[in-house]
């Protein structure tokens, strides 16, 4: 089997650090400039009539009519937004922030050099299919690939269910790829929210639109142009065709719920409408990977919180389970979502400003009321090395060298003489080291972890294959589809012989992202194998958690203040603290919430 790095055109390595600095000034920018985008609540649904005529009569423009939950999204100057917000028919006037990628701190650039060029390995024959109760896809049985099905109990759910073409799923997302073989056939509509955008986000930010990039490669311009939304898509419900990979629960259905351009952010009221929207449409599960933190310290942000709220208690009152995924800054939440613990994880050399401590604000939207609040865990600790070849420790590269050399954050050995160690070295199911934990957990899901359970600067380690072949098919992270199109998320794809589709995309990531649709697939599947629990969230929820494994041990430690030491690998100095695991151990309760994810027994 041959594996081969696909870097389609636009490729913008640095994007989560852009997205970082840029998207607050872009959210807050100039409140009193021409006009606004604003999320006006109404007090009721009679309220709601009168002040929407107001609204238009005064000379805002209606973007969204959220009557579901009295809230309409208006475009409007700062004299019509003062107005509207001191009608005694007003909850409350909000200007619609926004949302990104719940994305790993200290990321790498995926397309720096380190990947181990290519290989050949033969494909198996799909041995375990005949106890599974379905004939799952080749990749099931390349040793180490697909670990984390097995964490949650597949192949032995199965032999229960596969899912039901009755149960449909909405990722909403940056799209799905429905022009990918394994997503082609399970995806049922496409809902487009981004043409609304006023400004465009991606346009405005980064001078590339879904539509410039269309008009570019060719591409539909509603398909996924991020890749992330398809690796989820392919998650929960890839199809079972005999190649490449099948789902959690493949004989689901698929809704595209598009909140976001290529550039992984989206409004606040594009979470929201898709949310009502999924609910609308009688989807049974939706999966969210976007959010971030929120300051309700403020009218402005209590009534974006509480927008939330009412959002998932609408879709609730339809059936409709809304699962998010936690958020990646290794910070401690707590009821509601409350972020009880100070600082999130930091990049060493970074200043102060660049990390703000979220203590005291809220995680959006997962944290929120109402929703399904996922954790993430690793495959295991591998443990370090007294010696290590040489070539497989990573290099930190040289920004100042002409031209400037790329770091290497791929390491495939730890020298057990870093400082910086993981927990527990040699233990499956830890806490993976950027995510979100706290008594807001509702239940933890295989979301993957560099192989040393590490950030890259205190050398993490390598994702795994396809990265590299040094521990043959073994992924640290989590592998799915991606979009073909896809100018994110890093693209491989499989030559003939290896039981993968060819010239389709692949890819190998982690996060809580990848965390959230292991619980909404498995919430498919049990849905799937109980019909009387559709449409019942609380006992669908319950269910799900009942069935948990509790039988996990955590011994992931908390970010420290203190630890201002260098990073191993980079050398940069930890001035500001947050940068390292040397805090007390989080509790198997913060960790996992109800436990592990588990449909061995649907």
């Amino acid at each position: 089997m041959k594996v081969q790095s696909v870097v389609r055109g636009l490729v913008v390595a640095t994007i989560l650090a852009m997205l970082g600095a840029l998207l607050p000034q872009l959210a807050s920018a100039a409140p009193e400039k021409a006009s606004g985008r604003y999320l006006v609540r109404a007090r009721s649904s009679a309220d709601y009539t009168a002040l929407r005529a107001k609204a238009v009569k005064e000379g805002a423009r209606v973007v969204r009519d959220l009557r579901q939950v009295n809230t309409m999204v208006v475009s409007a100057n700062s004299a019509t937004r003062s107005s509207l917000a001191a009608d005694r028919r007003t909850l409350s006037v909000a200007r619609s922030g926004i949302r990104k990628l719940a994305a790993e701190v200290g990321a790498p650039n995926l397309d720096a050099p380190g990947l181990r060029g290519a290989t050949r390995l033969k494909a198996k024959a799909p041995a375990a299919t005949s106890a599974a109760g379905i004939n799952p896809d080749p990749a099931f049985d390349y040793k180490g690939l697909l670990w984390d099905y097995r964490r949650i109990g597949l192949p032995q759910g199965w032999k229960t269910s596969a899912g039901s073409s009755r149960i449909t799923v909405a990722v909403a997302d940056t799209g799905l790829d429905f022009t990918h073989s394994e997503l082609a056939p399970k995806v049922k509509a496409v809902v487009d929210f981004t043409g609304l955008e006023d400004p465009p986000i991606c346009k405005t930010l980064f001078g590339v639109s879904d539509e410039d990039l269309a008009a570019e490669f060719g591409g539909p311009v509603t398909t996924d142009w991020n890749g992330h939304g398809s690796w989820i898509g392919g998650r929960i419900a890839a199809a079972l065709n005999g190649t490449g990979i099948n789902g959690i629960a493949p004989k689901v259905n698929l809704v595209a719920l598009k909140i976001s351009q290529w550039c992984g952010a989206a409004n606040d009221d594009e979470l929201l409408s898709a949310f009502v929207t999924a609910a609308d449409m009688g989807v049974d599960v939706v999966n969210i990977s976007f959010g971030g933190f929120q300051d309700i310290s403020t009218p402005e942000g209590q009534a974006i919180y509480q927008a939330y709220i009412d959002a998932a208690a609408y879709a609730r009152s339809k059936g409709t389970i809304i699962v998010a995924a936690a958020g990646n800054e290794a910070s401690r939440i707590g009821a509601g979502g409350l972020v009880i613990r100070h600082g999130q994880l930091s990049i060493p050399g970074d200043t102060a400003a660049d990390w703000p401590d979220p203590f005291g604000q809220v995680e959006l939207p997962g944290g929120a009321p109402g929703y399904v609040d996922v954790s993430a865990t690793n495959r295991v600790v591998v443990p370090s090395s007294a010696s290590c070849p040489p070539g497989t420790t990573g290099d930190p590269g040289d920004p100042d060298a002409d031209p400037p050399v790329p770091p290497d954050f791929n390491a495939t050995c730890k020298p057990a003489s870093d400082p910086h160690q993981a927990a527990g070295p040699g233990t499956k199911n830890q806490l993976s080291y950027f995510s979100n934990y706290g008594p807001r957990i509702d239940i933890a899901g295989p979301g993957g972890a560099r192989k040393f359970n590490l950030p890259n600067f205190n050398r993490g380690g390598t994702p795994g294959f396809p990265y590299t072949i040094e521990d043959l098919t073994n992924a640290w992270e989590v592998f799915s589809t991606t979009s073909n199109w896809a100018v994110e998320i890093p693209c491989f794809t499989f030559t003939t012989g290896s039981g993968f589709p060819q010239g389709e995309c692949y890819s190998t990531i982690q996060g809580t992202s990848m965390a959230a649709p292991q619980v909404v697939g498995s919430l498919a599947l049990i849905a799937s194998a109980h019909p009387s629990l559709r449409k019942h969230p609380g006992a669908l929820i319950a269910r799900m958690k009942r069935l948990a494994n509790d039988n996990v041990h955590n011994n992931t430690r908390a970010i420290s203040r203190t630890d201002t030491s260098p990073g191993d690998l980079s050398g940069l100095p930890c001035d500001i603290g947050f940068c390292h695991l040397s805090g007390p151990r989080i509790s198997d309760s913060d960790a996992y919430g109800a436990g592990l994810v588990n449909v061995s027994t649907p």
